[in-house]
């Protein structure tokens, strides 16, 4: 398991599905960008959202 599948695996445990994302399971899946330049306010992301994410991010420690 490579820095980035572990870092999501410590927030996201169980698989990204909708019926996980209830407070008992995985909960709300919220996302914050952070640049020199400041932040975004919390953003609610959707399981489909963040398996996207998650597909782009490891594609790019891959090529890292």
């Amino acid at each position: 398991m490579g820095y980035i599948d572990s870092q999501l695996f410590r927030a996201i445990p169980l698989p990204l599905t909708e019926a996980n994302t209830s407070e008992d399971k995985n909960g709300q899946i919220r996302l914050q960008v952070r640049t020199k330049h400041g932040a975004t306010n919390w953003l609610n992301v959707s399981p489909s959202q963040m398996r996207e994410i998650e597909t782009i991010l490891n594609k790019t420690e891959v090529q890292a």
